[in-house]
C-alpha cells in the first residue's frame, strides 16, 4: 500500500470527527483512525469505533478516485440485493467517505479444500444476481479499453520489467490482441464488477457475502467476473475444480446456458486471458511505478495462467510458443534482480 500523506490524514482526522461528533465544540476530539489493509489503487481505509459499532474512513484522492462512481454504484448494488457497504457521509471535493466496516474475513484466508465448493458456489450465484442489475448507466467494456488493457501488459510486464520489445514481432501481438478482443465482445454482455476475487469478497455475519471495490465496474463480458473469481490472482485451483464452478455458473445463468458449456469455456478462458495479461503489466506497474512490491510474489502464478490458455488452444499456440521462448527463460531472473533491489 503507498504510504499516506499526513497532510490528507490530517483532514480526514478533522473530516472524520467533525461528521461524527457533530455536536462537539469548534475543536472537536479528534477520534483515533486505525490504518486497515488497502488495495492496489490510491484509496487509504482507517477503522474508527464508535458508540454505535466501527466504521471505516477513505481517503480517495479525487485526482485519482471516482467517488461519485463508487457512491452511485453502490447504490445500483445495493438496489439489486446485493451486500455493499452503506455510504455513511462523502466530500466529494475532498474525496473522503464513511462508510461501513465489513470486517476483516476474507473470502481469501477462509477458502480450503473443504470449503471451496460452497462459497464458490455462493460467490458465482451472487455474480448472477449482480448481472441481473441493469448495466445501461454503465460505460461499456469497449474495444478500446480492452485493447488499452493488454497496451499495460506490453509496456510494464513485457518491456519495463523483462526488457523486452514487441516491435521485434509486432504482427504476433496485433493478431493475438485482436483475437483476445474479439472473443471479449462476442459474449453476452452484462454489469461486470471488474475485480470479483477472494480479496474484494468478505464474509458477513451468517455466512452472508460482502462485494466491495466495485467501483469500476463496466458493461461487459458475463463471464470476466466468473474468470475473476476462479482463476484468481491470489489462489489457484486445478483445472478440473474450475471448469466443474464454472459448468455450474453456466448452467444457472439466464443467458449463457443456452450458448452451450464448449463455447462458454472457451470465452472464459480467453477473457481470463485478457485479464490475466492486463494483471501482469499492472503488477509490474504497481513496482516500478508506484513502489508497491507485495504484487510481484503473483506474477509467476498469473503467468502461468496465461502460457496454460495459449498452449490449450491451437488458435493461441503460436503466441504460446513465444511467450515460452522468450518470456519463460528470463521471467524468475528478471523477478530476482528486482527483489534483490528492493531488499538492498
Amino acid at each position: 500500500m503507498s504510504k499516506a500523506d499526513p497532510s490528507r490524514l490530517k483532514q480526514l482526522s478533522e473530516w472524520t470527527s467533525k461528521t461524527l461528533l457533530p455536536t462537539s465544540p469548534p475543536q472537536p476530539s479528534v477520534l483515533p483512525m486505525k490504518a486497515v489493509g488497502g488495495d492496489a489503487g490510491f484509496r487509504h481505509y482507517y477503522r474508527i469505533q464508535t458508540p454505535d459499532g466501527t466504521v471505516l474512513a477513505v481517503d480517495a484522492p479525487p485526482e485519482t478516485e471516482d467517488s461519485r462512481a463508487f457512491v452511485s454504484i453502490a447504490g445500483m448494488l445495493k438496489a439489486g440485493g446485493i451486500n455493499v457497504p452503506d455510504i455513511k457521509a462523502v466530500d466529494y471535493s475532498s474525496g473522503f467517505l464513511l462508510v461501513e466496516d465489513f470486517g476483516d474475513r476474507l473470502l481469501l484466508g477462509e477458502l480450503s479444500d473443504q470449503t471451496a465448493d460452497i462459497y464458490y458456489r455462493q460467490a458465482l450465484l451472487e455474480i448472477i444476481n449482480l448481472q441481473k442489475c441493469s448495466a445501461e448507466a454503465l460505460m461499456p467494456y469497449s474495444r478500446e479499453l480492452l485493447t488499452t488493457e493488454l497496451g499495460i501488459y506490453k509496456q510494464w510486464f513485457l518491456g519495463d520489467l523483462l526488457g523486452l520489445s514487441v516491435e521485434d514481432h509486432p504482427g504476433l501481438h496485433d493478431l493475438f490482441f485482436t483475437q483476445l478482443v474479439d472473443s471479449a465482445l462476442r459474449q453476452p454482455q452484462a454489469m461486470v464488477h471488474r475485480d470479483f476475487h477472494s480479496r474484494n469478497l468478505l464474509l458477513l455475519p451468517e455466512n452472508r457475502l460482502g462485494v466491495i471495490d466495485f467501483q469500476g465496474a463496466l458493461s461487459g463480458p458475463a463471464l470476466y467476473d466468473a474468470v475473476s473469481l476462479l482463476k484468481d490472482c491470489y489462489i489457484s485451483w486445478p483445472r478440473s475444480k474450475v471448469e466443474n464452478w464454472l459448468r455450474y455458473f453456466v448452467n444457472g445463468h439466464p443467458h449463457l446456458h443456452k450458448v452451450g458449456f464448449e463455447t462458454c469455456l472457451q470465452w472464459f478462458d480467453w477473457i481470463g486471458l485478457q485479464r490475466h495479461l492486463k494483471c501482469l503489466g499492472i503488477f509490474s506497474r504497481l513496482w516500478f511505478r508506484d513502489g508497491k512490491a507485495d504484487y510481484l510474489k503473483e506474477i509467476p502464478m498469473v503467468f502461468n495462467y496465461a502460457l496454460e490458455v495459449c498452449h490449450h488452444y491451437p488458435e493461441l499456440e503460436s503466441y504460446g510458443l513465444w511467450l515460452t521462448d522468450h518470456v519463460m527463460p528470463i521471467l524468475q531472473q528478471r523477478l530476482d534482480l528486482v527483489q534483490a533491489g528492493i531488499e538492498q
